[in-house]
């Protein structure tokens, strides 16, 4: 049985169930697409059946909050955890990962200074918009989506993002992050108590930089997402033509291979078990195109942790990995 932990009286497993698949193409390895309704609702049930009591979802996800709702109103006796995120879109996004210049958030503030009490009704429209698709009354966690937005609003935005806890709408709000920058931000905020961030083998700078550790002193809720990276880890790396990931990715690529076997486990289960098993994280967001893929991440999440060895052997070999060359290839629209 996947392991929980209890938060303001609910059970979240150490597994999340991500449903951007459920809405949207994505994942430089998924060659199925995204699911039908149908499967979309199956692959829901069986999560939920065997032991997953957490989903991560978004307004942004195109159609999944609504495959959720539809899901839930047709099965009302599943009642899990559900974590959704808003934006305020006052400005256009830009692709996340690199840090943000003072000049650009310094834009953007402008903008959120400008919009006055428009700001609060944005926030609450896309909270009601959401708890509207999913069909409940209301949800367990609320983050905002958009990181920049989380910084420029500042303690303003940070205080409405409190009252939507206040009237009801959900038990504890947040952040999306992408960088540790942008979680020390987040720190500054009482209100915010909730993360989700990156990390995978190849993207340890939440822990390298101690930021993990501060989350867990303030007893933060840290979902981490990109586990698998976005699936760069099962790439062949004799295959890979592009060559940012021929440059970036193939030679790490090949010592994972090697630690893995080393280590005697799959290049999955050294994936999930180096994230699980890191202190300071309470659930992983796993996606999933098809229902037999939730049974096969279930079965890593209990699958056995990589020896003390091997993890230190990990952290010191994808400590330099240029991430961002890698999610330059990653954030380009899927064909």
């Amino acid at each position: 049985m996947l392991k929980n932990i209890v938060r303001k009286g609910m059970n979240i497993s150490n597994m999340t169930l991500g449903t951007m698949q459920l809405g949207v193409n994505y994942g430089i390895a998924n060659e199925t697409g995204m699911p039908n309704d149908e499967e979309g609702h199956e692959l829901l049930r069986q999560a939920l059946d065997n032991g997953v009591t957490s989903i991560d979802t978004a307004r942004a996800y195109g159609e999944a909050e609504d495959r959720i709702g539809g899901f839930l109103t047709s099965n009302k006796d599943y009642k899990p955890y559900i974590t959704t995120k808003v934006r305020a879109n006052i400005s256009e996004p830009r692709p996340g990962g690199a840090p943000w210049q003072p000049n650009e958030l310094a834009e953007l503030e402008k903008l959120f200074l400008e919009a006055g009490d428009k700001l609060e009704k944005l926030i609450f429209d896309e909270a009601e918009a959401s708890l509207s698709s999913l069909a409940v009354p209301k949800v367990n966690c609320i983050m905002l989506h958009r990181p920049d937005e989380m910084m420029a609003g500042g303690k303003r935005l940070a205080q409405i993002m409190g009252k939507l806890i206040a009237r009801g709408y959900t038990d504890e709000v947040g952040a999306s992050v992408y960088n540790p920058a942008e979680a020390e931000t987040m720190m500054q905020h009482d209100e915010y108590t909730a993360m989700q961030m990156p990390m995978s083998l190849f993207d340890q700078k939440m822990i390298h930089t101690g930021v993990l550790q501060k989350l867990a002193d303030r007893n933060t809720l840290v979902f981490v997402r990109s586990v698998f990276l976005q699936g760069v880890f099962f790439l062949d790396p004799g295959k890979v033509e592009e060559p940012l990931l021929k440059e970036h990715a193939a030679p790490h690529i090949r010592a994972l291979r090697r630690l893995a076997g080393e280590e005697g486990v799959s290049i999955a289960q050294m994936a999930i078990s180096f994230v699980r098993d890191t202190p300071g994280v309470s659930s992983l967001v796993l996606g999933c195109e098809k229902k037999e893929q939730v049974l096969e991440n279930i079965g890593l999440m209990n699958g056995p942790p990589v020896s003390a060895k091997t993890m230190e052997a990990a952290r010191l070999a994808f400590r330099d990995v240029d991430l961002r060359s890698i999610m330059t290839v990653l954030a380009r629209p899927k064909q």
